[in-house]
């Protein structure tokens, strides 16, 4: 008797535990003869069978991923500019973490540009990020190899805007390669001491008869190496490195580069930078801007003379036609992804798609007295969500008044 009375009273007991938990676990038990239902709701909608199939999927993948040592994404195909032409173009991104046991710290990454075209451009170009022991450390680091048909217009704006690019007046190939890592400790939170070191060569050859008598690249030797030490401070309350939704960047740094070093030349570079980052309208949607400047000083050769055109900065302008001793530009840029957080993480294809849309000018000049002319920039671009928080960009931009467009292919944001 004592016994059916223990069983009697239990059984309710532990039909309310398995509700409890199952009702805790996203599922409700029902009373007819199917059982049980999961229910999964996102956005405030329930997926259907379909979607519940991708969502569990996707939870797999990121189980999986997230213990791998290193993720690997590629996206490529064909590319064209009006520089190097038809090719194929591309991007690989690497991510991992130093330490498995540091939670804290984000995730390094290490992308890769290419490009390869039938006018016999080769690139391969990027900029990563290390950290370590909970971000207090971190090692950035851009790298680069160009062999590629190239153009020097010369060294200020009225040559730049004057002289017709065109086989016998501004082409010639270079060779070039640059490593330049910069090492940051935090020494109070958000705030950066460190130092960095520069190495750069290039050799260039089939030099047309305009550059010859060119005075400032009559001035430097046709292959040359060059070595640069510095330091650097920075202000960065970013939420992430690779693609930043908030927070903001100060930083400056100090180059120089001797004969004392190892290199061809003596000359020093300054270089101001200010990011801002805002969430505006939902979660995923961000606006961004960037002035930054370059202020050179002694003998710097014509590749090294501060410049804008990267797939980093002002994209649409020739990299390389607009040289000086110093420069200075600004972009503001609007960044939006698709879908919300939720429909992401639940493996919904279109919230990992977005778009980007740009405006910016910049200037050069021998002084920053002499920024008196600008030029207007902007383009759009396509966003493809690879991993979290590391995008592969296509982006399209324009310099007004030229024809044509820059394409540029690259894993993580410009800036």
């Amino acid at each position: 008797m004592l016994k059916r009375l223990f069983v009697s009273a239990g059984i309710p007991f532990f039909v309310l535990s398995l509700s409890v938990k199952a009702q805790e676990q996203g599922h409700v038990i029902t009373t007819d003869s199917t059982a049980r239902k999961e229910v999964i709701t996102v956005d405030g909608v329930e997926l259907n069978e379909r979607q519940l199939k991708r969502y569990y999927r996707q939870l797999r993948k990121d189980s999986i991923r997230a213990h791998k040592n290193i993720w690997w994404s590629v996206l490529g195909g064909p590319s064209y500019t009006p520089e190097a032409s038809f090719g194929v173009g591309g991007a690989v991104l690497a991510s991992f973490r130093i330490n498995k046991q540091d939670t804290v710290s984000q995730r390094s990454f290490l992308p890769a540009g290419l490009n390869l075209s039938l006018n016999g451009t080769i690139v391969v170009a990027g900029a990563g990020t290390f950290f370590f022991n909970e971000n207090r450390f971190r090692i950035y680091v851009s790298y680069g190899y160009r062999n590629e048909p190239s153009h020097y217009y010369g060294k200020g704006f009225e040559k730049a805007e004057n002289l017709e690019r065109s086989d016998s007046t501004t082409k010639f190939h270079r060779n070039y390669f640059q490593l330049y890592p910069r090492f940051v400790w935090e020494v109070r939170p958000h705030f950066y001491l460190g130092g960095l070191f520069d190495l750069n060569y290039t050799r260039a050859s089939d030099i047309n008869p305009v550059m010859e008598e060119d005075p400032y690249f009559r001035k430097f030797k046709s292959k040359y190496f060059n070595v640069g030490i510095g330091g650097l401070i920075q202000y960065d309350t970013r939420d992430d490195v690779a693609t930043p939704t908030r927070g903001m960047l100060l930083g400056t740094n100090v180059k120089l580069f001797g004969k004392y070093l190892g290199g061809a030349y003596n000359y020093e570079i300054i270089e101001l930078e200010y990011r801002q980052f805002k969430n505006v309208f939902r979660p995923r949607s961000t606006l961004a801007w960037i002035a930054k400047s370059q202020i050179g000083m002694g003998d710097i050769p014509f590749t090294e003379l501060p410049t804008f055109g990267s797939p980093f900065d002002l994209r649409g302008y020739y990299m390389g036609k607009y040289r000086d001793k110093s420069m200075a530009y600004g972009i503001i840029e609007y960044r939006h992804m698709f879908g919300s957080p939720a429909k992401y993480k639940s493996g919904n294809f279109w919230a990992k798609c977005g778009f980007v849309a740009w405006a910016g000018t910049g200037t050069i000049g021998e002084t920053p007295f002499d920024w008196n002319k600008w030029k207007f920039n902007f383009g759009a671009g396509l966003r493809f969500q690879m991993q979290p928080g590391k995008n592969f960009r296509l982006d399209i931009g324009k310099e007004p008044g030229q024809p044509g467009m820059q394409v540029y292919m690259n894993m993580t944001e410009a800036f």
